[in-house]
């Protein structure tokens, strides 16, 4: 469902009908949808789509240095297409505008709507993040013989001399020793983070171009459905 800019408070939507395999039902929604875009803009978006088709995820990995803006000039795109669609995409993926966001990352959910026909399905949760998310996460983990450590902040990633991780120090004095280590802190973080061996290895060194978005959740729960 997507609100209509140049008629505020209207909406329209891309209806898929049940039974139609994909890639079919994408492209019929897209066809029988006469709000959003021409039937002369429509024609034009299809062919830059085309080679996500055929070639798959080699393609969609290639347009990772250019931005949703700068993909859509290349190939033609109508302009309208951007403030119609990829401006709610690229907000939705990534929270920033088509022009900062990596192709990549739009083709590769679109390219889920296309090969799969429940692609656009969406759930909600049944109830708060903690009972319904996290806390089954963390029972999964135990149960398989690892185990989840709150509020334990690390201090530090301490490095051999190779530049591989010898351990964690925890801000506690205590170390932790693993095989595999896996990072999910927010970037501006992990940046300051990052070993003095790393910093300046070519891999890490990309890190200096990625920004923090700042982001705010808001989780509305209602008494019953809305109408």
């Amino acid at each position: 469902i997507f609100a209509m800019q140049e008629l505020p408070g209207e909406f329209t939507s891309f209806n898929f009908i049940p039974g139609i395999p994909a890639p079919f039902n994408f492209g019929l929604a897209i066809l029988m949808n006469q709000k959003m875009l021409t039937l002369g803009e429509k024609i034009q978006t299809a062919p830059p789509l085309i080679p996500m088709l055929i070639e798959g995820q080699p393609f969609i990995d290639a347009q990772d240095e250019l931005s949703v803006t700068q993909f859509m000039r290349k190939y033609g795109m109508p302009e309208r297409i951007n403030e119609e669609v990829f401006v709610a995409m690229a907000k939705a993926l990534d929270f920033i505008d088509p022009d900062k966001l990596s192709m990549t990352v739009v083709l590769t959910a679109m390219n889920r709507f296309l090969n799969e026909s429940n692609g656009l399905q969406m759930a909600f949760l049944d109830g708060g993040q903690s009972e319904r998310v996290c806390g089954p996460m963390a029972d999964y983990v135990k149960k398989a013989g690892g185990d989840v450590i709150m509020n334990a902040p690390i201090k530090e990633i301490v490095t051999n001399d190779d530049g591989t991780i010898n351990h964690l120090l925890l801000r506690s004095g205590e170390k932790v020793e693993a095989d595999e280590y896996v990072s999910a802190m927010p970037v501006d973080i992990v940046k300051r983070m990052l070993p003095t061996k790393w910093q300046t290895m070519p891999y890490f060194r990309q890190m200096d171009e990625l920004e923090g978005i700042p982001v705010i959740n808001l989780h509305m729960w209602f008494d019953r459905k809305l109408q």
